[in-house]
């Protein structure tokens, strides 16, 4: 089907309307068919008719999600199916909507701290390589005419420019087959994955960061399920699947291993090692107090702003840093350039 692929806003979107429209009193079929006209997007409106068609025929709405699992996770099915058992799908359809706004609003920004310097790291290499083939050599060649000794410093950056003419094709071929073959490991092999999760979380900066995300995934899922009426064993499972990272992922699979055996929420936290005393102490008041989901409500605000304000941080930190490092290689090269110049200039 052509037009543009449906993105999680979009689910997001059509959520928040259905809901809207279920909560006014509408039946399910016709909030459906309004969400659907009112839609510019062309893959929506074929979603939802394919979900309208479905639930037309007799299926439930939990069946008719779960159809297409590329644009309704195991959440979202489990949450509607709570809903419609108990007579409470819009407000089910309310906490899918206001979780999802969450987790886009965390995911976007990891996003656009990690964007910001890999764009300026690809402009250095890209102005680099262009100072490098066209620059550099024509320096070369004016320096072989002068026939005087040069500079240590400049020696050296003819020798890496030389490098670069006669092997650059080769170590771009090097670098692109390393990078995809990586990526590919990192998708296809949980071990490889888990590995690169773990040492994205001992980046320094960046570490903090994931991990907080991780976390503020996890708070909020288990807050939603847990207040939607799953029980704990499978609201753990579902953050699990939330939590974005596979190191964060196994440690919420070992918390539903010791809960098996007796342990409670808090306890089994706590021992992961992974999970700050913070969200130890609010779970286990949570578990004394029966207001389990409003305290991991609270721990996930609590690190929403977290992330916000890492955020900030570690753009304030990295904006300086970056263009202090790229100022002063770009301009180390110039500088080798010019030094033979500058001595033959001091000579006459």
């Amino acid at each position: 089907m052509s037009g543009p692929r449906i993105k999680a806003f979009d689910i997001t979107l059509l959520t928040q309307q259905t809901a809207n429209m279920v909560k006014a009193g509408l039946p399910l079929l016709q909030a459906l068919t309004i969400v659907a006209a009112g839609s510019e997007h062309q893959r929506v409106r074929h979603l939802l008719s394919a979900l309208r068609d479905r639930i037309a025929t007799g299926g439930s709405f939990n069946e008719a999600l779960a159809e297409h699992p590329g644009h309704f996770n195991c959440l979202f099915v489990s949450l509607v199916s709570i809903g419609e058992h108990t007579g409470t799908l819009a407000t089910a359809l309310e906490r899918v909507a206001t979780c999802r706004q969450r987790d886009d609003t965390v995911i976007r920004q990891v996003k656009k701290a990690m964007a910001y310097p890999l764009a300026v790291l690809a402009t250095a290499i890209a102005v680099t390589a262009v100072l490098l083939i066209k620059v550099v050599p024509q320096f070369a060649a004016t320096f072989a005419d002068l026939g005087a000794p040069l500079p240590a410093l400049t020696q050296s950056v003819l020798a890496l420019s030389d490098l670069v003419i006669r092997f650059g094709w080769l170590w771009l071929i090097l670098v692109t087959v390393t990078v995809f073959g990586s990526c590919h490991l990192v998708r296809t092999h949980s071990g490889a994955q888990l590995l690169f999760h773990r040492l994205l979380i001992c980046t320094p900066a960046l570490g903090a960061l994931l991990s907080t995300a991780a976390l503020a995934r996890i708070c909020r899922t288990l807050a939603t399920t847990v207040a939607a009426g799953l029980p704990i064993m499978e609201a753990l499972k579902l953050s699990a699947d939330a939590a974005g990272n596979r190191v964060y992922e196994r440690a919420c699979l070992d918390i539903i291993i010791d809960i098996e055996q007796g342990q409670s929420l808090a306890f089994s936290i706590r021992k992961t090692d992974l999970f700050p005393v913070m969200m130890t102490q609010l779970t286990n008041a949570g578990e004394e107090s029966g207001t389990l989901d409003t305290m991991l409500e609270r721990c996930a605000d609590h690190y929403e702003r977290s992330v916000n304000d890492l955020l900030e941080g570690l753009t304030g930190l990295l904006e300086p840093l970056i263009m202090a490092m790229l100022g002063l290689f770009v301009g180390g090269l110039m500088v080798a350039m010019y030094l033979p110049i500058f001595r033959l200039g001091a000579v006459l």
